[in-house]
């Protein structure tokens, strides 16, 4: 904040003081400056008047200098028009020394007021910490989404690889196992007895009783057969088991437990970017109410002073006035032969508006804005964390198979929205068809 500047000691410049300084000097030369002691006539006293510089009581002089020199000579000589013409330069010197001197005063009070409204509350406008945090968030965010788009491209492949497994394990949960209870007394190679129709390689009579090695060779192999497709088929099927559940296991193990453990920096980045905010919110606040403050009382003492600097050279402009309208009475007196008292009269009764003249001589005066609101955590037009301002200036756009948090700051707005639910992963396990536990 620019610090104030001084709006009412506001002097002529050198070039234009010295301008004036040498009207006295000339007024000299034309014989205009007495040095007699009896009582000045009136053409020294328009000397005297115009040696007293920029000061108010100098025009106050010069006017009444210029009404008794009148009195002296009703028809101006022309010594006295060359004095005229001088005092003409002098005024108009004047005039553009208070111009300057309002236009300086309303330029410090612009400045004073600009310095005051400046001095808002806007934390996230404002804070490239907010910022640096954000850009951290953001490029976080985009190492999670790079991670879980690996992570789904592993559980991908682990799903094609289930299908062509699901296919050999159909084969093995098709076989149709013989329920053959045991035959009692147990068959033996020697004797064997059969209750009923059994079936093997052949057709085997009802109830006989006979030397059953042959048949007993025969059911032999015929189950030996089952049993060796069926056992092959069941390696077959735990070999895709095993192949999967190491599939699955890869995936979370290495891109599962990267995905998880950045999405999980990603949201303590989240958390530190919405404390920062409540953070800073406070510390700004504070910061704020110190500043406005101040910059309040500096812009009412600004004020103050220009008003009194204004009330001053209206004055005075004013006085300037009064003499340009004395000298015009005395040229048109020249020129046109007009009545010269009955101009000064006019010009001493008229009651002159200098704002009417020059518009830069009333000042601008700004009203004070009102403090913001602030009441140590955040303000009404700041961004506050949870809220929905806050979620579309820090959350849209977040990248692929991302989301942001429910907010976790200590000043988290009450109502906003809700995350949005994550894109569910594909399961994590392929469901076999298998008659055992493996």
């Amino acid at each position: 904040v620019a610090e104030k500047e001084d709006v009412c000691l506001v002097y002529p410049s050198v070039p234009t003081a010295m301008k004036l300084l040498t009207v006295p000097v000339t007024l000299f030369a034309l014989g205009l400056v007495g040095t007699s002691a009896r009582k000045p006539s009136g053409q020294q006293q328009l000397s005297a008047a115009l040696g007293a510089g920029f000061e108010a009581t100098g025009i106050a002089q010069i006017e009444t200098s210029l009404i008794n020199l009148a009195r002296e000579k009703s028809t101006p000589d022309s010594s006295t028009l060359e004095s005229i013409a001088i005092i003409q330069q002098y005024i108009n010197a004047m005039k553009a020394d208070v111009l300057e001197r309002a236009s300086d005063t309303q330029a410090g009070l612009n400045q004073s007021w600009h310095n005051l409204v400046n001095c808002r509350l806007n934390l996230t406008d404002a804070s490239s910490n907010l910022s640096i945090l954000n850009a951290t968030h953001r490029d976080c965010s985009d190492a999670e989404s790079t991670m879980g788009s690996q992570y789904l491209n592993c559980l991908n492949t682990c799903e094609t690889e289930c299908s062509s497994s699901q296919a050999v394990c159909d084969q093995y949960c098709t076989v149709n196992i013989p329920d053959m209870p045991s035959p009692s007394p147990s068959p033996g190679p020697g004797t064997c007895h059969f209750a009923d129709t059994v079936k093997g390689d052949d057709e085997v009579g009802t109830y006989k009783e006979w030397d059953s090695n042959l048949i007993y060779e025969r059911w032999a192999h015929y189950f030996n057969g089952l049993y060796s497709d069926w056992t092959a088929k069941r390696n077959s099927c735990r070999n895709q088991v095993t192949t999967m559940q190491n599939c699955y296991q890869h995936c979370a193990s290495t891109h599962g437990t990267f995905y998880a453990t950045k999405k999980q920096e990603c949201t303590d980045h989240q958390y530190d970017l919405e404390a920062a905010a409540c953070h800073e919110n406070s510390a700004v606040c504070q910061a704020y109410q110190g500043c406005f403050g101040s910059l309040t009382e500096t812009y009412k003492a600004d004020v103050d002073s220009a008003r009194a600097s204004q009330a001053s050279w209206y004055s005075e402009y004013r006085g300037i006035q009064r003499v340009v309208c004395l000298l015009g009475a005395f040229n048109a007196s020249v020129v046109s032969g007009a009545d010269l008292t009955a101009a000064l009269n006019t010009c001493q009764s008229t009651v002159f508006d200098p704002c009417a003249e020059e518009r830069s001589l009333c000042l601008d005066i700004y009203p004070s804005p009102q403090m913001e609101s602030c009441n140590g955590t955040y303000s009404n037009n700041t961004l506050q964390p949870g809220s929905a301002a806050w979620t579309a200036a820090f959350y849209t756009g977040m990248p692929n198979m991302t989301t942001w948090e429910a907010c976790g700051a200590p000043c988290c707005a009450s109502g906003g929205p809700e995350p949005p639910s994550p894109s569910p992963f594909p399961s994590q396990n392929c469901s076999l068809c298998t008659n055992e536990s493996f």
